[in-house]
């Protein structure tokens, strides 16, 4: 009995240490190459996602350029059926249609990272429960590169984003 106690008490760091550093060094936020944008980049779209399978993921922070905030910053949520708009004016009719949230109300489900969404496409076992999400950034000059500080499992991550 003692030397099972032993064995428990050693597996149980080896186990934390080990989930810590297999959710550091593989960071949950997928982000799909390519994006959408209109007027000379300063209003851009990127899809998102979460491409783990445990928890949500929080975005604390979305900067651009040389970490400046943007004029306006939204995150879409929608489903395939529905698709993604891009836009600088959330209030208009056409907007209307779609819901854009404030990057404070929205956490990435689990599953739901853009080559997964991909897959299920592909494959014909998308339904219109599979939330799909987008940021849609706002600036006053081109958008070179978009910085996205997110948290996950109470580990702060950042991911730059630069082929846009």
């Amino acid at each position: 009995m003692k030397k099972f106690f032993i064995i428990f008490m050693i597996l149980i760091p080896i186990t934390v240490c080990g989930s810590y550093l297999y959710y550091k060094f593989n960071p949950p936020l997928a982000v799909q190459n390519g994006s959408a944008y209109q007027k000379g980049k300063e209003v851009i779209l990127l899809e998102v996602g979460n491409r783990h399978s445990f928890a949500d993921i929080k975005i604390t922070e979305l900067l651009v350029n040389n970490y400046k905030h943007p004029s306006e910053a939204k995150i879409q949520v929608s489903n395939h059926s529905k698709g993604f708009i891009i836009t600088d004016d959330f209030n208009s009719e056409e907007a209307s249609k779609y819901q854009f949230k404030s990057i404070n109300n929205v956490k990435l489900k689990p599953n739901t990272g853009p080559q997964l969404q991909l897959t299920k496409v592909n494959e014909g076992t998308v339904t219109d429960d599979d939330l799909i999400y987008a940021i849609t950034l706002v600036h006053q000059s081109s958008i070179e590169k978009v910085i996205i500080k997110y948290q996950y499992l109470g580990l702060s991550y950042e991911k730059v984003v630069t082929n846009i």
